[in-house]
């Protein structure tokens, strides 16, 4: 009897030691795993000729990072920025959104322009991983119910209006427009909108497109332009591109106005073009003059980080993250639910205009007419 007892006993203590053991394992798993940095992706074209609005876009989500890093994180969990360059194509836009999934990310911060986007959903959607764009602006994303969110509004409203204030401020009556076919997803949209709106008010169109990948020099186009006597040119196009065109237009000594979206809206566009983009007009969700103190802060501490000043790429990119830290803060850092907690965003303060997403993930801000005036963006007024 007495070895029976001792063996039960014996086995008794195994077991509760095992128990023990367990437990203490498990409640160890979850400290850490709820103490672990929150891994959220950025992807954008960071590399080539067309890298401007991606780096801005990367460096305006470093800021937020930084500052909501400083502050105490997420619930005291750091975010760690896992970035991925995208090259400006689709299948490495796809490549790009597969890496940061597999690296853990939480959510992903990109992409910078409409046919990356379009390529990446491809992948995000499916597996249900939520992607905020911080200037994506193509009306083929709007109104979707999937995990796609943007904090730049749609442009169908935006070149509409743009359309008639060349047409009455203006007063042009035959516009060319060259857009790029590399970015189709928004050119084509952009370039077609503006034209419905500018042809029903009374105006004449003429339309040329180019692939920036095959280093084109403009020169067919714009001499078509020329023949037929234009008035004025639409360029929708990066921001070097842009550039080139409007070199371009100049040393023809044609001396028309100029026009472009805010996909060309860099210093870049401006440091490559000089004079022959002064003068030049846009449109833009994006009041550089603004004089709200977080703006204004912003600009200060992305000057001193990064040693120039913040295109709208910076401002939207910071927007974007601090809509994502919001979100992410109710759902306690995980992607578990996170779509919805961005669907319950409202009157969110970003840095120069409060803004709300709809059911569908989309924003309503206001939009501006800017233009180049000595080598400076400068607000003209509110096109809304």
């Amino acid at each position: 009897m007495g070895n029976i007892h001792s063996f039960l006993k014996n086995t008794w203590l195994k077991y509760i030691a095992v128990f023990v053991l367990i437990l203490v394992a498990g409640l160890t798993f979850d400290f850490f795993s709820s103490h672990k940095n929150i891994r959220i992706g950025f992807v954008a074209q960071l590399t080539g000729k067309q890298a401007e609005l991606g780096v801005q876009e990367r460096n305006g989500v470093l800021l937020a990072v930084e500052k909501i890093n400083a502050s105490g994180g997420i619930k005291g969990r750091k975010i760690e920025l896992v970035v991925r360059d995208d090259f400006g194509t689709p299948d490495k836009a796809q490549l790009a959104d597969n890496e940061l999934i597999k690296a853990g990310v939480v959510a992903i911060v990109g992409h910078a322009t409409s046919g990356q986007t379009l390529a990446g959903l491809k992948v995000t959607n499916p597996l249900q991983v939520v992607m905020i764009s911080p200037t994506v602006s193509t009306p083929a994303l709007s109104g979707q119910d999937d995990y796609f969110f943007r904090v730049y509004p749609t442009f169908k409203e935006s070149a509409q209006a743009f359309a008639e204030y060349v047409y009455k401020k203006d007063r042009l009556k035959r516009l060319a427009i060259i857009y790029d076919t590399d970015n189709a997803a928004y050119s084509n949209t952009y370039s077609t909108t503006f034209a419905d709106k500018f042809t029903a008010l009374g105006g004449v169109v003429a339309k040329e497109d180019f692939s920036s990948a095959n280093h084109p020099d403009f020169s067919k186009q714009l001499s078509d332009f020329h023949t037929g006597n234009a008035e004025g040119i639409l360029i929708i196009a990066s921001d070097i591109d842009t550039a080139l065109i409007a070199q371009k237009v100049r040393i023809m000594d044609w001396n028309i106005p100029l026009y472009t979206s805010a996909w060309a809206q860099t210093q870049t566009m401006i440091n490559n073009g000089g004079k022959a983009v002064d003068g030049m007009k846009l449109e833009q969700s994006y009041a550089l003059t603004s004089t709200e103190p977080a703006f204004v802060e912003f600009k200060s501490n992305y000057q001193s980080r990064f040693g120039n000043a913040p295109s709208f790429g910076a401002a939207f990119g910071y927007d974007a993250a601090m809509v994502l830290a919001n979100a992410l803060k109710k759902t306690g850092g995980s992607a578990d639910k996170l779509k919805e907690a961005l669907l319950e965003t409202r009157d969110f303060k970003g840095l120069i205009d409060d803004f709300s997403l709809d059911k569908f993930g989309d924003v309503q801000r206001p939009f501006y007419l800017s233009a180049i005036n000595n080598g400076k963006f400068t607000i003209v007024g509110k096109l809304n």
